[in-house]
């Protein structure tokens, strides 16, 4: 084999390992593939990726060079690749990213305040991962960077969905097959004879054949590992970015909404006409928490852009888009078309929207709703013969009461004992309508409110306030999973439009059930279950109500609003301002750790060294403790020179200091050529001279250059190259005697 042939094998050997290389990088973008809500994502992350392992490859001699195009690119990427120019706000957008990260509700719009952290990861691992498979020859080495890339991303993701298996798959095979052809060519053509060159061949080709085989079986069977169920999320452990302040719950200020004459125009709902008779009300909050009192709600509501997460048990419903234009709706809550999955706001309030996963809720952060206008698309539920055989699906609290359940309303919910599933609903809520509506009776929805609404001595009557109330609470009380809905009717049309005021204000109750999510119920009796009119530019006649014989109290218009930021509009990042801290302090004990490790590292090497029983050894030692100290220094000499010549190298670079290295080159000649002569004066002499000239190099026993050098890696690095180009050299003689 020629040497032209041989540098022709090893530089494409070279090349297809910076190309698995890159593959295992890259595979770890795959898992943000369900993260953000569309693949515009990708564009940076890609760049990212290639501009890590160009500036990688870039071939500079010098480590400093190697950096400056490590740092030039990885501004290229930020300003550029995530942002999209130099006019962006870089600087605003990168601070507190990683809180924004952490904080969105998925799926996320990708936003560069979201890219800036994956970018600069993918970016940090295809540039070390490339390095390591340029500048050393471990055969593992190149992969942990895109394993440690891998695992965040998955980190990041936490309990979402993702292309998790195929991002597996695709790290498994690129990453194994990189390690298949590092421990092949590591042995590789030249160094042993055809026979066993073609066996190594051979048996790689096998555990290649299985790696693959493995891998696919992986992706196979771990869809359900991969799926999201019971994965950890640290989103849950962080405080959301609004924090609700509640004084007063939705539901007890319908009575004062309700009492208000007039009336005042709230907001207005658009529909195009086929969602026009599918759509009769619009809800604003839901309450899943019973106290025996008052129904509340423990939603978390974390930043949204334009994509919202959807309800996972809810496949068969119908797309219904509204626009909505807010008057004088008090806010925080959002009203929203069915369990909502886009919002589209206009005016410049990105970074403003609030949602909850887990209740569908939505919540404006602006000071003030007044003037602001959205499209709003949503999956509405549909009642059918199908919920009679659907099975009902709801986490946690939403089948929960609290004790003391007074024995009236048992006795309500044992009526229906003999009914079954969706039957027993219907039932109640049939039931629930034959109760007089009574816009006079006093507020509250506690156990006693809504207890009276069954007692011949009362008549028999309540509120909407209280026949929503008493429908969740015997759902619950049959086994069901139910909350309470508080919204508005949709019931004014004019001009083409529905115009929602404070007479429309509601109450219903919502059961959720597999395929079809939270469907509605109405417990109440007036006009609401009557089919509206069809859409034409004239006002819907809606029938008076009846005067009250109080006057009601009204609440507080703003009793809810979101904590407002300390940080000017839009989403404040206040309450996870802590977790910048966690994470610098944790960054900042790390590299104390890491400067930890190495001085230990260092120590324990200096301890073998000199306490080696073989006096020769000692002086050998000694002498790599110099070249330790040198290297700390920025002095280096090729591997390839003798002791003297090193210490003439030295001395043009030490001046007076290299006289000491010259002293420990003649020990460590003599121990290497007669070992014999080698006392133990002489070991003790080349250790006094290691200490001579750390204090020639740093007179002051405490400062912050000696403390530098003390956790310089350096020398540790240096042993480990060295070890390297000798073992490199070997394989070139090998080369050599078998060319």
């Amino acid at each position: 084999m020629t040497f032209r042939k041989l540098t022709t094998l090893v530089s494409g050997v070279t090349l297809a390992e910076v190309a698995l290389a890159l593959t295992a990088s890259a595979a770890g973008a795959l898992v943000y593939r369900d993260f953000f809500a569309t693949p515009g994502y990708l564009p940076a992350l890609g760049l990212a990726c290639l501009i890590g392992g160009v500036t990688a490859a870039s071939g500079a001699s010098k480590v400093w060079a190697t950096l400056l195009l490590a740092i030039a690119g990885l501004a290229v990427v930020i300003v550029f690749g995530v942002f999209h120019g130099v006019g962006a706000d870089v600087l605003g957008g990168v601070r507190g990213s990683w809180n924004r990260l952490l904080a969105v509700a998925v799926p996320a719009d990708p936003w560069g305040e979201l890219l800036v952290v994956p970018a600069g990861v993918m970016w940090a691992v295809t540039f070390t991962s490339v390095v390591l498979v340029l500048r050393t020859r471990h055969v593992l080495a190149p992969v942990v960077p895109s394993l440690a890339g891998f695992v965040f991303a998955v980190f990041v993701v936490g309990d979402q969905a993702g292309g998790h298996v195929t991002a597996t798959v695709v790290f498994l095979l690129a990453a194994l097959v990189l390690v298949a052809v590092r421990a092949h060519h590591a042995t590789g053509a030249g160094t042993v004879r055809v026979e066993r060159q073609q066996a190594r061949s051979l048996g790689t080709l096998g555990l290649v054949g299985v790696m693959i085989a493995s891998s696919a079986l992986f992706g196979v069977m771990g869809g359900q590992v991969a799926s999201g169920e019971r994965r950890f999320d640290v989103r849950e452990l962080l405080a959301p970015p609004i924090t609700s302040t509640d004084t007063l719950t939705p539901l007890s200020r319908l009575k004062g909404q309700l009492g208000e004459h007039p009336a005042r125009e709230l907001f207005r709902v658009s529909l195009d006409i086929e969602s026009y008779t599918q759509v009769d009300r619009i809800r604003t909050a839901a309450l899943d928490v019973f106290d025996g009192t008052t129904w509340t709600s423990e939603d978390s509501y974390r930043v949204a852009g334009s994509h919202l997460t959807a309800d996972p048990a809810l496949t068969r419903g119908k797309q219904v888009t509204a626009h909505v234009e807010l008057k004088e709706l008090p806010g925080p809550h959002l009203p929203v078309i069915g369990w909502p999955t886009r919002l589209d706001t206009t005016g410049g309030s990105r970074g403003r929207v609030g949602f909850d996963p887990a209740s569908g809720v939505v919540v404006s952060t602006a000071p003030k709703l007044q003037g602001l206008s959205y499209d709003v698309t949503g999956e509405i539920s549909v009642r059918d013969d199908g919920l009679a055989q659907a099975a009902t699906a709801a986490p946690g609290h939403s089948r929960s009461l609290p004790g003391g359940m007074p024995e009236p309303l048992r006795a309500v919910a044992a009526e229906f004992a003999d009914r079954t599933g969706y039957d027993k609903l219907v039932a109640l809520e049939t039931r629930l309508q034959g109760v007089t509506m009574n816009p006079d009776r006093p507020p509250g929805h506690s156990y006693a409110a809504i207890t009276r609404l069954f007692a011949p001595a009362e008549n028999g009557t309540g509120s909407t306030e209280q026949h929503a109330a008493a429908f969740t609470v015997l759902a619950r009380a049959m086994g069901f999973p139910a909350r309470v809905a508080v919204g508005y009717r949709l019931r004014n049309y004019q001009g083409g439009v529905f115009r929602v005021t404070t007479g429309d204000a509601h109450a219903w109750s919502e059961v959720r059930f597999a395929g079809y999510g939270w469907v509605p119920f109405e417990p109440s009796s007036s006009d609401f279950g009557s089919t509206p009119t069809q859409p034409q530019d004239v006002p819907r006649v809606v029938p008076p109500q009846a005067a009250p014989t109080t006057t009601p109290t009204q609440a507080p218009p703003t009793a809810t609003q979101p904590v407002q930021a300390a940080d000017g509009p839009g989403f404040g990042w206040n309450n996870v301002r802590d977790g910048t801290v966690l994470v610098v302090a944790a960054s900042v004990l790390l590299l104390l750790v890491a400067c930890g490790l190495v001085a230990i590292a260092k120590a324990r090497r200096r301890r073998r060294r000199r306490r080696n029983p073989d006096h020769a050894v000692r002086v050998l030692g000694a002498w790599q403790e110099q070249i330790d100290r040198l290297t700390e220094r920025g002095v280096t000499a090729p591997v390839s020179l003798t002791f003297h010549e090193v210490a003439r190298h030295v001395r043009g670079a030490l001046g007076d200091a290299g006289e000491l290295v010259e002293k420990s080159a003649d020990l460590a000649t003599t121990a290497v050529y007669a070992p014999e002569r080698i006392d133990e004066s002489d070991s003790d002499q080349a250790w006094l001279l290691v200490a001579d000239l750390r204090a020639r190099l740093h007179p002051k026993r405490v400062s912050a250059t000696r403390l530098r050098t003390a956790v310089d890696p350096r020398p540790l690095w240096t042993a480990w190259s060295v070890s390297r180009q000798r073992r490199q050299a070997r394989e070139s003689l090998e080369v050599g005697r078998y060319r």
